[in-house]
């Protein structure tokens, strides 16, 4: 799918903000582009290099969020006790899904993951801020 601005919908609840939901790997995905600093066109571009490369760029988001975060579940957040075993790579990998992406400004990307509660039900967010690697990640909710 090709994403232009005619697709695109306000979103009501960030000013200045569009949004689109896609299918991706047979589930519907909300996308959000927020041009902040840039164009639309400039954001919109983003996300479709995005998704033509789909599963180049998600890989790197999922490998840093199992970078960052498998160590942390295994030595923090593992219970045997609550039906929490703890996990190899690809046991923690299976458990992630992906949630809502969102573009901002012209090279930002925040690809967010349920986890199915291997952190109380927040949400990992893998962080590029150069519209092509994902160095960074964090924890929300």
């Amino acid at each position: 799918m090709v994403i232009t601005k005619e697709k695109l919908e306000k979103d009501l609840h960030i000013e200045g903000s569009y949004k689109i939901t896609v299918k991706l790997k047979t589930k519907k995905i909300d996308l959000r582009l927020d041009p902040d600093d840039a164009s639309i066109e400039e954001t919109i571009s983003l996300a479709n290099k995005f998704l033509d490369n789909f599963e180049y760029y998600e890989k790197k988001a999922m490998d840093i969020i199992i970078r960052d975060f498998l160590d942390n579940y295994n030595e923090n957040w593992a219970d045997d006790e609550d039906g929490f075993s703890q996990l190899d790579e690809q046991g923690f990998r299976n458990n992630l899904e992906l949630n809502t992406i969102n573009f901002l400004s012209k090279d930002s990307i925040d690809i967010f993951y349920n986890e199915n509660g291997m952190f109380g039900n927040h949400s990992l967010i893998a962080q590029s801020f150069d519209g092509e690697n994902f160095d960074d990640s964090t924890m929300y909710g």
